[in-house]
């Protein structure tokens, strides 16, 4: 009997391993499914890890090594209103880095702009990329300079259209006056584009503030040329040098300032001119008093001589006279002396010979 319970089971027993494999399965199966899901994101990973890294590899690959050494260049080129000046970096055959040194000359709108060209450089690691529209000649300067940088050849970029000044460059003259009136002045000028409106102040005969009240050139320009107010205020003068690359808006202000301060001047020169007046009146009211003076030994002579017709017959008679009481002893082209000339003769004509008296009432009568 023992012997057929233990072939009875047998089977039983062998099932066993079975069984307790299927309970550990069903055990576990709820924890192994989050595991499960997983698995396929898992797998995606490990996968793609290996592209990335391949395609990094072939990317560097790519893009060549330059042909310049490791190190710092320094290069310039021609932008919008003057030189750009750049610092390339050089590491491991490749541009590590671009910085701009200088470009003052440049309109700050357009130069920040242009900047996003230090990125595109480093990027594709050559100056031959496209400019930034509407910055183009600051671009171009950027571009020229890195190149420059890197190779030493002289880029000439070109040149940018020149604006034309509203009127041409005029330079007012101005000499310091004597002494100054206290007071606020103001005058106005031409610029590059229009009018540029000054105020000074003036006080103790000093020249002791000066204001920009308007202007219609560029800001860009007018900031560069209010450098000439320090120093006139400095050297209490507008004798003072125009300031480069900004010539006509600093020339325009160095003007107004000249004709604020001619207003505030006292010239000796208009205190004197009352006195010089009066004495030039006084000369000609003295000069027509004068006159007569000069004239009277002219004319009396000729009104009291006048008498043509009794002059005209005086030596006929007289002939007459002179021929009968001397009949021919004595020529008659010799001067005769009648002894009744006086009791004939009246006594203002008595003086004068009798020839003579003829010879100048008949020139007088002629002229007459």
């Amino acid at each position: 009997m023992n012997k057929k319970h233990c072939n009875a089971l047998l089977p039983l027993v062998q099932l066993l391993p079975a069984v307790a494999a299927a309970a550990a399965v069903l055990f576990a199966l709820p924890r192994t499914v989050p595991v499960l899901a997983a698995v396929p994101e898992r797998l995606a990973v490990v996968m793609e890890q290996p592209v990335e890294a391949a395609f990094s590899e072939a990317e560097e690959e790519a893009l060549p090594k330059l042909p310049y050494a490791d190190g710092v260049y320094v290069g310039s080129s021609r932008g919008y209103g003057g030189a750009v000046r750049v610092q390339v970096t050089m590491e491991n055959g490749s541009i590590t880095e671009v910085e701009i040194l200088d470009a003052s000359h440049e309109t700050k709108q357009f130069l920040r702009r242009a900047k996003r060209l230090l990125t595109t450089v480093v990027e594709a690691q050559s100056w031959e990329v496209d400019a930034v529209s509407e910055a183009t000649y600051t671009s171009r300067g950027i571009l020229g300079a890195v190149q420059n940088a890197l190779t030493g050849d002289v880029v000439n970029n070109p040149l940018p259209p020149q604006p034309k000044p509203a009127a041409p460059l005029v330079v007012e003259e101005f000499t310091a006056p004597s002494i100054y009136l206290d007071g606020i002045y103001t005058a106005e000028a031409m610029g590059f584009e229009g009018q540029i409106t000054v105020q000074v102040t003036v006080a103790e005969d000093k020249i002791t503030d000066i204001t920009l009240l308007s202007a219609e050139d560029e800001e860009e320009y007018l900031s560069r040329a209010k450098q000439v107010i320090p120093a006139i205020l400095e050297g209490q003068s507008p004798n003072v040098d125009a300031v480069s690359g900004a010539t006509y808006s600093s020339t325009g202000i160095l003007n107004a300032v000249k004709l604020a301060l001619a207003k505030a001047a006292v010239a000796p020169a208009e205190e004197a001119a009352p006195a010089q007046e009066a004495s030039e009146e006084t000369a000609e009211e003295a000069a027509p008093s004068e006159a007569p003076d000069e004239e009277m030994p002219v004319t009396a002579p000729t009104v009291e001589v006048v008498q043509p017709e009794e002059k005209s017959t005086v030596p006929a008679w007289l002939k007459e006279v002179w021929q009968q009481l001397f009949p021919a002893d004595t020529p008659a082209s010799s001067e005769p002396e009648p002894a009744s000339s006086e009791e004939v003769l009246p006594a203002s004509e008595a003086v004068l010979p009798p020839e003579e008296t003829g010879i100048e009432s008949e020139t007088e009568g002629a002229a007459e």
